[in-house]
């Protein structure tokens, strides 16, 4: 009897301890009885080794894992698996990283903030991750930017080095480093002598410069009268000159009696023998007085 309860213990022993092994299992690798999931689908040129089973991250938190790859012409579909709590929107950001050093590849999701959300009944973009020739050729690429930058660093402490070691040239540093010295003494002695009467010129310039405006605000009314003035006596010899230039065509016409006098000829030539008559009676009342007989008709 004894016996067979040990056995018995025994037996519940091992069992506990398989479904604590199980759910040690499940835990790590993401699986979760609870949860709802959804599936994606995210296309890539390439993903690095990435593997069946592998952990979803989404912002580096396990949220689902890889069900499926296949490869499509060329293209590789990874079909997964992710927690219902998970969204992800348009701006979203999915690769293949490896989290750790010892771990293996996992899907890596940043879901994004900008609305609207992503819609994951199309196969969604992923970015290659990046292999080793692309790192090689990538670092090979940084250490010739690094080789230049350290030649040139390499030149500009040679020429200092000469300039340094040049006595001439190290005197000459002195001496400037000197005169900057006491110009800038100078300077701050100048200052500290003239701040009074700078602060004085100061304000007289902003006195200056509000009578100025005052002055402005004061003439703008008189321009702006004068402006208006100068329209109107504009305007008026504008007209003037109209009138002028009708009363000039009225002229060429021959209308009104200037008119006349200017294009007709026989009223020109009356007139001239009419004063011509006139003239000569007045030299005969000169002469003779005014005994005569004048007839005008």
């Amino acid at each position: 009897m004894d016996r067979k309860r040990t056995e018995i213990r025994v037996g519940i022993a091992v069992l506990l301890s398989l479904v604590i092994l199980i759910g040690g299992i499940m835990w790590g690798k993401g699986f979760s009885l609870r949860a709802k999931r959804y599936v994606i689908e995210v296309l890539f040129d390439n993903v690095g080794g990435l593997e069946n089973g592998a952990n979803v991250l989404a912002n580096g938190v396990t949220k689902g894992r890889v069900k499926e790859i296949l490869l499509e012409e060329g293209r590789v579909r990874v079909i997964a698996s992710i927690d219902k709590n998970v969204t992800i929107y348009s701006d979203y950001h999915i690769t293949v990283e490896s989290p750790t050093v010892m771990a293996g590849k996992a899907l890596v999701i940043n879901p994004g903030q900008k609305l609207p959300p992503a819609d994951i009944t199309q196969p969604l973009t992923g970015d290659s991750p990046l292999g080793m020739t692309e790192a090689v050729a990538t670092f090979r690429d940084i250490s010739a930017d690094l080789r230049t930058v350290l030649r040139n660093v390499d030149t500009l402490i040679m020429n200092l080095n000469v300039v340094a070691g040049d006595t001439v040239t190290r005197h000459n540093l002195v001496n400037i480093a000197e005169d900057l010295s006491d110009l800038a003494q100078q300077s701050s002695q100048w200052m500290t002598t003239n701040r009074e009467r700078l602060t004085g010129t100061l304000t007289e310039l902003e006195g200056t410069l509000a009578s100025a405006r005052q002055l402005m605000d004061t003439t703008q009314t008189r321009l702006a009268g004068t402006l208006t003035s100068a329209d109107t006596a504009a305007q008026r010899v504008t007209e003037l000159s109209g009138e002028l230039n009708d009363i000039i065509a009225r002229l060429n016409r021959g209308e009104g009696t200037m008119g006349r006098l200017l294009s007709d000829d026989e009223l020109y030539n009356r007139l001239n023998r009419t004063l011509a008559e006139v003239d000569s009676l007045a030299r005969s009342i000169r002469k003779n007085g005014m005994k005569q007989r004048i007839v005008l008709f």
